[in-house]
């Protein structure tokens, strides 16, 4: 009896399995069918492509194409190398690596990339979800479109006012300061370290701050959800990562599931200490900390309970923790690469320290007091925000993605009209702000692109600087971003000198093939945003000085 069962589980069990495989190969080829009609219409048109067949796309030139870049380096630099092997369009072409990613049109010109933002305003497309997901957890500000992320950015704007994101300079100082100190630790060693990881966990501690009063104490010690977050990262595979074992290595589903549920834990005790903070103080001036504003203003039109709503709470724990994701990734990687380029130029830097002399006067430790009482001397910097600018156009820290629509078509200088039907659109910003065609010595660091006037030959183009993005989706976080590295940079560059150790790096840790793009060692890697190359391991030493 008990043997008949088996067999009758077994062979049932086979049928569901078989049935299972089946459903899942129809489906495949049924996308693929999809995939590959659309791109055989688009190349009977004459657009744009590389090397294109019906059985693989465009896969089969793409180990080529990456095999000109450093192993793990960004494939978006590989394409914007690519975008200048068709001369008759205006730096945009239409890539099919399916099924490693959606239909692509990659767009590297600054004239289509401000129709695709602005012109049109076309949405974000679902395959982001499942890039930001395993940091932040669900449907956040930056993945959701239409009337869900109208009601959300309304929410946040005043939170990120630049007059609200001022008044945060007291709490930036106070991490900014344990950074220095840990900058003068390893100058007193004279050791290698990852300036990358130590500004990461840096900016983590003052993130936490601004978005919900939390303090992490990353720099000096383990915080759960810091070390949550940075383990997510670390997992997280990339959408250009082509390796299967590691693109669906059975583990990181399992990590990822287990670092959300760590930050949602710890979160949520944070946003319960707000709740009680808020009851306690009301009718009182609300607290500035991101989620204090939102949290005033949604309570604004209900009765205080005696625990925070629970659907309040879980969309808020999201938010934060895209919050904590972008608002320190992006923001590190910019101050490990202005200190990084400002290094290779010291007649750039030596100008950086001139302006802050200027300002702060020469004594450097009088910087965090002055700004203490006057925040806004931070904004007296233009050569300081120059620099920073020309930083984010060499290094941006991400592209931006949307998906194409019915009937929408960009139309490039020439008049050919590019469908988006069907394709995700591809705004390569590297590739945008290093376009020979917009920018004159595209690869140099200039600042003084950000100081000249219109009739300049050095003047930034229309639309071609989009780090932030352009348009009702640009960066919510532009302020605190660029409030944060003004900052550091003045309480960093007049005391210290750095330099990065690629060289000894590189006979300690030998590999074959390329070692720079656009000739920069420090070329970016997909680690959640964009970093440099193996953390930019670096030397700090102390600035021989009378003063401190």
């Amino acid at each position: 009896m008990v043997a008949s069962i088996v067999d009758l589980v077994i062979r049932y069990g086979a049928r569901v399995a078989l049935a299972l495989v089946l459903v899942i190969v129809v489906r495949f080829l049924h996308e693929m069918l999809k995939v590959r009609l659309l791109f055989y219409r688009l190349r009977k048109q004459g657009l744009p492509m590389p090397q294109w067949d019906f059985a693989a796309g465009n896969l089969r030139m793409l180990p080529d194409l990456m095999q000109r870049h450093p192993k793990g380096s960004q494939q978006s630099e590989a394409f914007a190398v690519l975008s200048y092997e068709f001369p008759n369009s205006d730096n945009c072409f239409y890539i099919d690596a399916w099924p490693f990613t959606e239909p692509l049109l990659v767009v590297t010109s600054p004239d289509l990339a401000v129709q695709a933002s602005q012109t049109y305003a076309l949405p974000k497309p679902p395959v982001l979800a499942k890039f930001f997901n395993p940091f932040a957890g669900g449907p956040n500000l930056f993945t959701t479109n239409g009337p869900e992320w109208k009601r959300t950015r309304g929410l946040f704007n005043a939170a990120f006012s630049a007059s609200n994101i001022l008044q945060h300079t007291p709490h930036i100082l106070e991490e900014a300061q344990e950074y220095v100190e840990i900058l003068r630790e390893h100058a007193r060693k004279g050791d290698t370290f990852s300036l990358d990881k130590t500004t990461c966990d840096y900016v983590l501690d003052i993130i936490g701050h601004v978005a919900m009063k939390a303090r992490f104490h990353s720099q000096r010690g383990h915080n759960p959800v810091a070390a949550a977050l940075r383990s997510s990262v670390e997992w997280h595979c990339q959408d250009e990562e082509m390796n299967p074992v590691i693109r669906w290595n059975p583990m990181r589903p399992i990590m990822q599931w287990y670092n959300g549920r760590t930050m949602n834990h710890y979160i949520g005790i944070e946003l319960d200490k707000r709740y009680e903070a808020w009851k306690q103080q009301k009718p009182s001036t609300r607290a500035n900390s991101i989620i204090d504003i939102v949290l005033a203003e949604f309570m604004s039109t209900r009765p205080a309970g005696a625990t925070l709503d629970s659907e309040f709470k879980k969309w808020a724990t999201i938010q934060i923790r895209l919050f904590l994701f972008a608002g320190h990734d992006s923001t590190a990687a910019t101050i490990v690469y202005s200190v990084y380029l400002l290094s290779k130029h010291p007649q750039i830097l030596s100008q950086v320290r001139k302006e802050h002399d200027a300002v702060f006067g020469s004594d450097i430790s009088a910087a965090p007091g002055m700004l203490q009482q006057h925040p806004e001397l931070i904004n007296q910097l233009p050569y300081t925000l120059a620099v920073i600018k020309e930083t984010l156009r060499l290094f941006p820290a991400a592209s931006a993605l949307r998906e194409g629509q019915p009937g929408v078509y960009l139309h490039d200088k020439n008049g050919t009209k590019y469908p988006t039907e069907g394709v995700c659109i591809w705004i390569i910003h590297g590739a945008i702000q290093r376009n020979p065609n917009y920018w004159p010595d595209p690869h140099a660091f200039k600042p003084d692109r950000w100081l000249v006037g219109p009739d300049h030959p050095l003047y930034p183009p229309k639309g071609a600087w989009r780090p932030f993005e352009h348009g009702p989706r640009d960066c919510i976080g532009q302020a605190l971003a660029l409030l944060d590295i003004k900052i550091t940079l003045v309480l960093t560059l007049r005391e210290f000198d750095f330099q990065d150790q690629y060289a000894q790096w590189d006979r300690e840790h030998p590999r074959p093939g390329p070692k720079t793009v656009f000739g920069e060692r420090a070329y970016q890697i997909p680690q959640g945003g964009s970093h440099p190359a193996d953390g930019l391991p670096c030397r700090v030493s102390l600035r021989n000085l009378t003063t401190r």
